[in-house]
């Protein structure tokens, strides 16, 4: 049963009518990159420049799980949200803090190029080297992808791009030696930027804060001079076998639900198994939001990682 904060909340976004202002026109951007002091008052933080974006390598100073304590310890690579044009949030960064207190995994938190100044070409070559430049610096550690919203299903992107890479590496390619990411976690993940599945109509009335002609526009925009469908900017029409164990995390009071449910019901794939967790009247991207819901799914995330079945 939804929370009654979250209700409260949502019944505010609703009153001062969010979703009919939304829109990507004109994104927010900061002169001055900063990162919440409360993460680093907690945390270790180290920034380095890929493709002139900010990375940040954030290690717990005091986690309160010993997970990582571990010779082949987990690392969590997180791409946030926001339709590909707008910048992170406080909220994010928040969420990814506590995420780090509860279960002393170290994050790098990604700020990838961003639509109108970029598009989906810049995006994917960036988070590439990132990860590239990850696994040779830390070539012990068991990655992991996270995203939410955009960063979603950017996450899925290049999990789809490393497995094409390793693919190569065994047909005797001069490329860079990868691994891939052993999970994948998605929060309301956008699937599939064409937005052209059925039944979106019929949840876009129940989405207090995602406007669906915003969305199709900064997805053109994004996708740049690829076709809508084209795996790079909507990965669920990728070759989806073989990317690991996956944790899909969305509301069923969000326009990307519907896409979100065919990926969970996806059938005959191998070498992929994807766990989905629904959560009933929530909305798009609740995970970010400081609510009693935020906390559930953090510690079914924490447990998602701790299990180790085979696929």
């Amino acid at each position: 049963m939804i929370s009654k904060k979250a209700q409260t909340v949502f019944k505010a976004v609703e009153m001062i009518k969010f979703k009919e202002k939304m829109n990507f026109d004109s994104p927010r951007r900061t002169k001055i990159n900063y990162i919440p002091m409360l993460l680093n008052l907690q945390n270790t933080i180290e920034k380095i420049e890929i493709m002139g974006r900010n990375v940040y390598k954030i290690v717990p100073k005091e986690p309160e799980h010993q997970t990582n304590q571990e010779e082949q310890p987990w690392h969590v690579v997180f791409f946030h949200g926001g339709g590909y044009a707008s910048e992170s949030s406080v909220n994010q960064f928040l969420m990814i803090n506590k995420f780090i207190k509860l279960t002393g995994i170290r994050v790098t938190f990604v700020e990838y190029p961003l639509t109108p100044e970029h598009h989906v070409h810049h995006t994917t070559l960036m988070v590439y080297q990132t990860y590239q430049h990850l696994v040779q610096e830390f070539p012990e550690h068991r990655f992991i992808l996270m995203g939410d919203s955009a960063g979603g299903g950017l996450a899925l992107v290049l999990a789809l791009m490393i497995k094409e890479s390793v693919q190569a590496q065994k047909t005797g390619s001069l490329l860079p030696k990868l691994k891939q990411p052993e999970k994948l976690i998605l929060y309301s993940p956008w699937l599939d930027v064409s937005m052209t599945h059925e039944a979106i109509p019929e949840y876009d009335p129940k989405d207090l804060f995602l406007n669906l002609e915003a969305l199709k526009d900064v997805g053109k925009r994004y996708a740049h001079d690829l076709s809508l469908d084209d795996p790079r900017v909507s990965p669920i029409y990728g070759n989806l076998n073989d990317l690991g164990h996956i944790a899909l995390f969305y509301g069923t009071h969000e326009v990307l639900a519907p896409d979100c449910e065919k990926f969970s019901k996806l059938e005959g794939l191998s070498g992929t198994r994807i766990e989905s967790y629904v959560y009933e009247e929530m909305q798009h991207d609740f995970m970010i939001m400081p609510l009693p819901e935020q906390d559930q799914v953090l510690q079914e995330t924490y447990e998602f990682i701790q299990r180790s079945e085979k696929i």
